[in-house]
């Protein structure tokens, strides 16, 4: 991000030791300027990111049946992904996908062979 422009890396982390662990590593490396680890539920924390993003991973927990958090996460992230941006999942969550492509949500994605597989999606409007 330093060699970019300056730009922001926001994480959002569950476990509030988890996230105190990686402001730590940045800290320690000279670069927490440039992340914004938020503890607490993702649903909460990425509601305002601060304007339109460029690039989202969202590394959702796989439910056994009804909404899965990637599920809910994408509809909170899509709107604040500048057209153009970028969205990756990495546990192939059925409501993930049914959200990414439904073309009234202005997607395109494909699946890449990685793991259960892993969607990469564009925004494309």
């Amino acid at each position: 991000m330093r060699d970019n422009g300056g730009r922001l890396v926001i994480g959002s982390e569950l476990v509030s030791s988890k996230a105190e662990v990686a402001r730590r590593h940045l800290d320690n490396a000279g670069h927490r300027r440039y992340a914004d680890i938020r503890a607490g539920d993702a649903r909460q924390t990425l509601r305002d990111l601060g304007g339109p993003i460029d690039f989202a991973l969202i590394d959702g927990c796989p439910a056994p049946e009804g909404t899965s958090l990637a599920g809910e996460v994408i509809e909170i992230v899509a709107p604040q992904l500048r057209v153009g941006g970028y969205v990756v999942n990495d546990n192939a969550e059925p409501d993930f996908f049914e959200y990414i492509r439904d073309p009234a949500n202005g997607f395109i994605s494909i699946t890449i062979p990685i793991k259960r597989g892993t969607e990469l999606a564009l925004k494309v409007r």
